[in-house]
């Protein structure tokens, strides 16, 4: 029988990413906050952390074996140079520590072939980490294709591997043609998605309740126009909505992010806010 103080943990995107790429001081915030209990994740929130993470560091990794690239720090360099913020950032917050653990020098030309190794390495471990680090609802009413795609590394050739999951996770068409997400907005979950609208519409336009309006915007030019309406682009822009919906109910979703609060109570989707990462390393400096 479920404690109701001690609920079950389903993890947000966010949370997440938190746990295994914060700071050391958020990841033990985090840490004692969901200790004792399994942490969930579904299909979906994998397909977020690969959409929005690892694509990122298999990018990086090609960068690093272009033939113009001689060093680690030529990568970097040409990283920032090209990349929006978003990227560089999940790039920045890897590389030094990840290289420098391996005794790397970012100028010497001589380190490009072991970094390539270790990149490879540790985008099959991340892979594997997040499929073994939490539990796995097992549910996905939107039956994401792009969330099922297999990474299937081989550390004496990573590139093969990696080659062919960025173009089949990046076979957006295909990937649109075979998930359900139309149904689950259009049908399953429609008075939901027109009560958000709804919602939305009332609410001042502040930081607060900015990221819930945009969700609601995007939802309503799916209900204007209909499936067609709906790519995995603008699957992107309300995220947040699909995670609430598809969340189980008899679980609290841990999240960071202001728009749950306006997903989750029309619901009745028990959820916690946490504190953004900004705001426990200001108060353990005080």
């Amino acid at each position: 029988m479920q404690v109701q103080d001690s609920p079950q943990h389903f993890l947000d995107t966010s949370v997440v990413r938190s746990l295994l790429l914060g700071t050391q001081a958020y990841r033990q915030y985090l840490n004692s906050n969901l200790a004792e209990r399994p942490l969930y994740i579904s299909n979906y929130i994998q397909m977020e952390m690969k959409r929005s993470y690892l694509m990122n560091i298999i990018s990086f990794y090609f960068v690093l074996r272009l033939e113009t690239i001689q060093t680690i720090g030529d990568a970097i360099t040409f990283w920032s140079n090209r990349f929006k913020t978003s990227q560089l950032k999940a790039i920045l917050q890897l590389v030094p520590q990840l290289f420098s653990t391996h005794q790397l020098d970012l100028s010497r030309s001589q380190d490009k072939e072991k970094a390539l190794q270790v990149l490879g390495l540790y985008i099959k471990r991340f892979e594997l980490l997040l499929r073994k680090k939490y539990t796995n609802i097992g549910q996905d009413a939107t039956a994401c294709a792009r969330a099922i795609i297999p990474l299937k590394v081989e550390l004496n050739n990573p590139a093969e591997g990696l080659k062919q999951f960025t173009d089949e996770f990046g076979d957006v068409e295909t990937c649109r043609s075979q998930c359900k997400i139309d149904e689950f907005l259009l049908d399953r979950y429609r008075q939901d998605v027109e009560s958000y609208i709804e919602q939305a519409s009332q609410l001042p336009k502040n930081n607060e309740t900015r990221g819930f309006i945009k969700i609601a915007d995007n939802l309503r030019e799916i209900l204007k126009q209909g499936a067609t309406a709906i790519s995995c682009k603008r699957c992107e822009k309300i995220g947040d909505a699909v995670i609430a919906l598809n969340a189980p109910r008899q679980m609290r979703l841990e999240h960071t992010d202001n728009s749950f609060d306006y997903l989750c109570p029309p619901i009745e989707q028990p959820h916690h806010k946490h504190p953004s990462e900004n705001q426990v390393l200001a108060d353990s400096s005080d």
